[in-house]
């Protein structure tokens, strides 16, 4: 441990334990730490300690990792199984896959990947801080299709922000959420981005569903207040208390700017800025079943 003994903790449970038992393990965790003079601070303003529970046929693998100088200290404990009562999540647990799909230098407020029909290309929608920039899929490589500058007044680069809304029964229209303003584009033709005054009413996450997994509905939302500090995603149902444990998470290695629509109900667009690299990335982030 650290000489300081401060720490942020981040606990990830990858297995079939319930999460009120992962929970529970976290509490117990904790106690034992701060029993031993270890004192547990919120966010990045301590040095990260992070737990992840993982499953192999047999076994229940505990690994924690800590920073030291010049480099990482990790501790691996495992437990059978079968010495572990049945309490374990249901077959149609959900969890969160992710795929990085782009990164770069330049600002991305907000990203959306439209629906599409079979057989027709993928498209990639990105609002930056000036633009609207579209790009489609060929081959396996996302090319520039177009790009439709944004009117003025141009955001202050610190406080940029934005969010762009897909409407469902209209693919080629895209809206356009920008403090104080509407906006809206038309993806069909070169017309330009057409704005009009107005509130901004945020979105707070993204209502996924995937029936495969049970006919409930889950929010994906992020922990973000600080855009210089890691984040956490995390995946709670739709129906349970602010304050409940998260059926499924993902700590992300940057600052989670804008959560927007993926291709389909079981989806979404993420843009994090990575803390590593300083770039902007867009990750597609799907939903599936544990079992």
């Amino acid at each position: 441990m650290p000489h300081e003994r401060r720490m942020s903790l981040f606990w990830t449970n990858h297995t079939t334990l319930s999460e009120q038992r992962a929970e529970h393990l976290r509490v117990l965790f904790e106690q034992r730490l701060e029993a031993a003079q270890v004192r547990f601070l919120p966010g990045e303003a301590a040095p990260a300690l992070r737990v992840s529970i993982e499953q192999t046929p047999s076994q229940f693998v505990f690994a924690a990792s800590v920073p030291s100088e010049g480099g990482t200290d990790v501790v691996i404990e495992d437990v059978a199984r079968s010495l572990v009562s049945s309490d374990e999540r249901p077959s149609n647990a959900i969890r969160i896959e992710k795929e990085l799909l782009w990164q770069q230098e330049v600002t991305i407020l907000s990203a959306v990947l439209p629906r599409v029909s079979t057989g027709a290309e993928k498209k990639m929608i990105l609002l930056t801080e000036d633009a609207l920039v579209i790009y489609s899929e060929e081959q396996g490589n996302w090319k520039l299709q177009t790009t439709k500058t944004l009117p003025g007044p141009k955001q202050p680069p610190r406080s940029a922000r934005g969010q762009l809304l897909l409407a469902e029964e209209n693919v080629e229209r895209v809206g356009i959420l920008l403090p104080g303003r509407r906006c809206e584009a038309n993806l069909a033709d070169d017309s330009p981005i057409v704005c009009s005054g107005g509130g901004s009413d945020w979105p707070a996450g993204r209502l996924l569903s995937l029936p495969a997994c049970g006919a409930q509905t889950w929010w994906l939302k992020s922990d973000g207040t600080d855009w210089t500090a890691e984040d956490r995603l995390f995946l709670r149902s739709s129906g349970a208390a602010k304050e409940s444990a998260p059926v499924a998470e993902w700590n992300v290695p940057g600052a989670v700017f804008s959560i927007g629509a993926g291709a389909n109900a079981a989806s979404a667009a993420v843009v994090v800025r990575s803390l590593s690299t300083g770039n902007y990335e867009v990750y597609r982030i799907e939903l599936a079943c544990t079992n």
